[in-house]
């Protein structure tokens, strides 16, 4: 089932906020735990892990910690938290990497859950930080405001068969 880890709920929270604009210096990872009531260690190995991933840059010493890598709007929210999730998909029978279901044989609902599955992950990979951070402020743009205002409406579109 789609539900976000704590590691990628802290990954959004540390990425929401070095990109907000008033942060103009470099973040140390104790600052931001304490500042958030987080694990520090457990927040230290997200953040390591978002640099891995060329979310963040950082830098050692007394005015050292962690910044963005590029601006909100070239950071796409599936980059974010795809490293702390084994799996993205709404049921294990999408996950390409699993065991056979053992209703696959008389299940009616495979076809249709692939089909959604594959459009919610095409929309997590449209959905920039920049759009994901707006939401909190009703402020969408881009492509995603009309998925989101369409699935808000139910006039979500997946050509599925009748």
């Amino acid at each position: 089932m789609l539900k976000l880890s704590k590691k990628s709920e802290y990954a959004l929270m540390v990425v929401q906020f070095l990109g907000h604009p008033e942060r103009n210096r470099p973040t140390p990872a104790a600052v931001f735990a304490q500042r958030h009531n987080l694990p520090p260690t457990l927040l230290a190995k997200v953040m390591q892990s978002l640099k891995r991933g060329g979310i963040l840059r950082s830098s050692k010493g007394v005015a050292g910690g962690y910044w963005l890598a590029r601006p909100l709007s070239e950071i796409d929210f599936i980059d974010v938290i795809r490293p702390f999730e084994q799996v993205i998909g709404l049921a294990t029978c999408v996950e390409s990497h699993t065991e056979p279901c053992e209703l696959l044989g008389c299940c009616t609902i495979r076809d249709p859950v692939s089909k959604l599955n594959d459009f919610v992950i095409r929309q997590l990979e449209q959905l920039s930080m920049a759009d994901f951070v707006a939401m909190d402020t009703n402020h969408i743009q881009g492509r995603i405001g009309h998925s989101i205002q369409a699935i808000e409406t139910n006039n979500v579109s997946l050509n599925l068969p009748h």
